[in-house]
């Protein structure tokens, strides 16, 4: 029963972990409402300037880049705690490191989430603006 109890643990540990700690770009759909995507489709649509279009360009690949270095992390992370769930001689206090930068990889997340809110802001007319994140 204890075995079973454990798995139950880890599979209730992992499933909150990808929930919570989705993807980099999960985190730009939980601030904006929108898919990096559709945010990526709708400025250009906005934006007729190539120089302008450019920019907007640059600055949603730093973010994906920035998405996969943040889901690199996680990823690794979920391995640690995997290898943490399967020892035997695993002390509750032995997680707090792990737990600790799960924390730091979803803050890390949503603050490049919210960095890249802003400089894509400051891409777009206070018009464009509106019309990409109409008041609700």
């Amino acid at each position: 029963m204890r075995h079973r109890q454990s798995g139950q643990v880890l599979i209730i540990l992992l499933g909150g972990t990808l929930l919570l700690g989705g993807s980099a770009l999960v985190a730009a759909e939980f601030l904006t409402g929108k898919s990096t995507a559709e945010l990526r489709r709708q400025s250009l649509a906005m934006t007729e300037d190539e120089a302008h279009r450019e920019r907007i360009e640059d600055l949603f690949r730093r973010w994906e880049k920035e998405a996969k270095g943040a889901d690199e992390a996680r990823a690794k992370n979920q391995k640690a705690l995997r290898a943490l769930m399967q020892k035997h001689d695993a002390k509750p206090g032995d997680s707090e490191a792990v737990f600790a930068e799960v924390d730091a990889i979803d803050g890390r997340g949503i603050n490049a989430a919210l960095d890249m809110r802003f400089a894509l802001r400051g891409q777009l007319t206070a018009e464009q603006w509106r019309t990409l994140f109409p008041q609700q």
